[in-house]
């Protein structure tokens, strides 16, 4: 007898095997043949994609100042957006974290018409692109980000392993970087995503064409990416230049599928993913020691997750033994969260959670990804990202709308090392989770947290 016929001579139709299958066509419930199923069924309305440069309403090329891009009235919907930078400045400098050319971005806000519906921190598009991202993508992300791309995509500087001048740039050397920007949607479903399974998140332009939608990218001088010690040198902000291009996923639907959204009675109310920021600036250690409570009572989503960094003023000192450490045993150290506990209305959530649990256990059975490397060449980091977990697995229905609490704190207990000279420089909470667009009679608004 061949194996494969062992399942059908060992059924009765009972136990476990009798709930998961059965080998009538008329049984009752919802049946499902493996070799033909919805997957060769299911029929998607047409719809066309591209990708797409937004283009911009001007603005200095300088950073420091900010620009503006706007969104095109003919596409029916937009995507995921990609932030593309040349960064020029005209002082020498080395790159202290291996994220400091990020930090030219201060914030990022998102208008639909008179409104700001999200406003995205420095810090935030750090935190979720490396909960996002599988280890692969995340290493690029870094290298990128770390200015080690060059204009035609090949990696450089890093290709032999580090050294001493991995971080350095000349004076008035151009350095390329891009990465995806988090707004709206997420990038957690597979990339091989079966037939039925596939979705496209983004922005409903087809259901709101009288309103113009903006992203306003604000940008740092050189001199506030120093102060931040992201980068060293003697920075001269006034001869300092960048070109900062916006694109986007273009999704174009059918007619009939466009005038259907348009003229659904009531409108649509659509989930869409959104963030919120919370941060405390400038404390100093006793003992190595720091405790942080933050002010979170302005958190109003339907809440996943909180991820939380932290900043301080640890540089990263590439050196030929990446396990080394020095004599005092502070070289490869930094800034770490000893514990968290979320208060809601006075009450803990769920008790203290240890640091290493949030850095690595919980975020992957919420179906998050846990990057804290540089690169192969480089198994350090100079920021560990920490996740709380509020719902069980990300963006599920057990996520909690923080909006009916009145009174949110979020304690931290935080390890500063004694190379970072005793100065915890920045904690950061991005509150991650969903609220509701509604759009109705050719507008949208945020109907509700």
């Amino acid at each position: 007898m061949s194996g494969a016929t062992a399942a059908h001579a060992s059924y009765n139709g009972s136990g476990t095997q009798g709930l998961a299958v059965t080998n009538k066509i008329n049984d009752t419930g919802d049946i499902m043949s493996v070799f033909w199923t919805k997957d060769k069924t299911t029929k998607h309305l047409l719809h066309g994609h591209a990708i797409i440069e937004i283009p911009s309403s001007g603005g200095a090329e300088v950073p420091g100042s900010n620009i503006t891009f706007t969104l095109n009235s003919d596409m029916d919907l937009i995507g995921d957006l990609y932030v593309h930078v040349d960064l020029t400045l005209a002082a020498a400098y080395n790159i202290v974290k291996e994220y400091g050319l990020l930090s030219l971005f201060e914030r990022i806000e998102f208008q639909c018409g008179t409104q700001i519906w999200q406003t995205v921190e420095f810090a935030d598009i750090l935190a979720l692109n490396t909960t996002e991202m599988t280890e692969g993508a995340y290493e690029k992300f870094m290298l990128s980000i770390g200015g080690f791309y060059s204009g035609g995509g090949v990696v450089s500087s890093v290709a032999g392993g580090p050294t001493s001048t991995d971080f350095e740039v000349a004076a008035g050397e151009k350095r390329t970087f891009s990465f995806r920007l988090p707004l709206f949607t997420r990038n957690l479903a597979p990339v091989m995503n079966n037939f039925t399974n596939i979705s496209e998140n983004g922005f409903l332009t087809a259901a709101a064409p009288n309103q113009t939608i903006k992203i306003r990218i604000f940008t740092n001088k050189s001199t506030v990416m120093k102060n931040n010690n992201m980068i060293t040198g003697t920075p001269t902000p006034a001869s300092d230049q960048m070109e900062i291009r916006l694109f986007g996923k273009h999704m174009i639907m059918c007619n009939e599928e466009r005038e259907k959204i348009r003229n659904i009675p009531g409108g649509i109310a659509k989930r869409i993913k959104l963030t919120q920021y919370r941060d405390a600036i400038g404390r100093s250690a006793v003992n190595n020691i720091v405790d942080v409570e933050l002010d979170c009572d302005h958190f109003s989503l339907f809440a996943s997750h909180l991820i939380i960094q932290i900043f301080d003023d640890t540089e990263y000192s590439p050196s030929t033994d990446k396990g080394a450490l020095t004599a005092s045993g502070t070289g490869d150290e930094c800034a770490t969260l000893l514990t968290a506990d979320l208060k809601l209305n006075s009450t803990s959530f769920c008790g203290k959670l240890t640091g290493g649990m949030m850095a690595g256990t919980l975020p992957e059975s919420m179906g998050l990804y846990v990057n804290n490397f540089f690169s192969r060449t480089d198994p350090h980091t100079r920021t560990i990202v920490y996740v709380f977990p509020i719902a069980d697995k990300a963006y599920s229905g057990s996520g909690v709308p923080l909006n009916r609490f009145d009174n949110i704190r979020l304690a931290l207990k935080i390890y500063v090392p004694s190379s970072a000279t005793g100065l915890l420089r920045k904690v950061s909470c991005t509150c991650v989770g969903e609220t509701t667009a509604l759009y109705s009679n050719g507008a949208a608004s945020i109907s509700m947290y």
